[in-house]
C-alpha cells in the first residue's frame, strides 16, 4: 500500500490540499475508531475520493482475521484512478457511482463511512435511506462534516462574515462586482438535530452525535479558500480563479485586522446503527 500524496493534484480548485492538515486526519480517525472493529467484514467508504479514508480503514483493520473487504465508491473517475494507483491492497476495490444509488453497487455491508461529503447531498434523507438499504442488521453508518448549522464556535461568526466582505472588496478593487449576503454556503446545511432526525426517519438509530472542536490555521483556511465549492458559495457568479485570489486577499486582510492566526471550528461526528 503506497502512501497518498494529497498535494499531487492537477486540479487547482480541489478539496484535496485541505485534507493534508493534521486535524483532518484526526476528525476522520476519531469517527472510524467508533465503527471499524472486528466483525465488520464488508466496509463501504462512500465518497472515497482519492482514497485517503480508505487507507485509514485499511490501516485500522491491518492484522484482522479474516481481513475485511473495503469498497470505495465515488462518482469521479479521476479520483478513483488516483485511489487505485495509491492503494494496492487486494482487500480494497473501487467502484464508480453515487450515494443516491448505492444499493445498485453494493448488495450489503456491515459498515458505511461517508466522511466530509454528506453536506453535498441535495436530498440527505434519500441518501440515508439508500445507505440503510445496504446495511445489515446491526450495521453502522458513520459520517462527519464541518459544513453544518452549528459549525461556528461562539464568537467566530464575525470572522467568516468579514472574510467574505473583504474578499468582495478585493474584487471591486479590480473592477468586478458580486452579489453577497456575508455568508458562505455552497450547499444546504443541516443542524445536528436535523441530521439525527433524518437518521431516525431512515431507519438508523443515532448512537453518537458529537462536536469536535479543531483549530483551523491560516494555511488550512487558505486551502479551503481555493476549493471550488467554497468559492462558488462565498462569491457566487465569480470565476474560480478570480474568486480564489480574492478569498486569499480577503483572508489575509481579515486575519491582520483581527490579529489572529487561527480560527476554531466544530466538526460534526455522527454514528448510527441500522434498526
Amino acid at each position: 500500500m503506497t502512501a497518498i500524496d494529497p498535494s499531487a493534484d492537477d486540479d487547482p480548485f480541489s478539496f484535496t490540499p485541505f485534507t493534508r492538515h493534521p486535524f483532518f486526519t484526526h476528525v476522520n480517525r476519531w469517527v472510524l475508531e467508533r465503527v471499524i472493529c472486528p466483525g465488520r467484514q464488508v466496509i463501504v467508504d462512500l465518497g472515497c475520493g482519492p482514497g485517503a479514508v480508505t487507507q485509514l480503514i485499511l490501516e485500522r483493520t491491518s492484522g484482522q482475521q479474516p481481513p475485511p473487504r473495503v469498497i470505495g465508491v465515488d462518482p469521479s473517475p479521476s479520483a478513483l484512478a488516483k485511489a487505485r494507483a495509491a492503494i494496492s491492497s487486494k482487500w480494497a476495490e473501487f467502484k464508480q457511482g453515487s450515494a443516491e444509488w448505492l444499493s445498485k453497487l453494493v448488495k450489503s455491508a456491515d459498515a458505511v463511512v461517508f466522511l466530509n461529503a454528506i453536506h453535498l447531498m441535495p436530498d440527505k434523507l434519500q441518501v440515508l435511506k439508500e445507505i440503510r438499504r445496504v446495511l445489515n442488521p446491526g450495521g453502522a453508518l458513520a459520517f462527519n462534516s464541518t459544513f453544518f448549522n452549528g459549525a461556528y464556535v461562539e464568537g467566530t461568526s464575525g470572522f467568516w462574515r468579514r472574510w467574505i466582505v473583504r474578499s468582495v472588496q478585493a474584487l471591486r478593487e479590480k473592477g468586478m462586482d458580486v452579489k453577497h449576503d456575508g455568508h458562505a454556503a455552497a450547499m444546504q446545511w443541516f443542524s445536528a438535530d436535523q441530521y439525527s432526525a433524518a437518521c431516525t426517519a431512515a431507519g438508523l438509530r443515532p448512537v453518537t452525535v458529537e462536536l469536535l472542536r479543531i483549530e483551523m490555521t491560516a494555511e488550512s483556511l487558505a486551502d479551503i479558500g481555493r476549493f471550488s465549492l467554497f468559492i462558488e458559495g462565498a462569491l457566487p457568479g465569480v470565476p474560480l480563479k478570480e474568486g480564489s485570489e480574492a478569498l486569499q486577499i480577503g483572508l489575509a486582510r481579515t486575519m491582520e485586522e483581527l490579529k489572529i492566526d487561527r480560527v476554531p471550528r466544530y466538526w460534526l461526528e455522527v454514528v448510527a446503527e441500522a434498526v
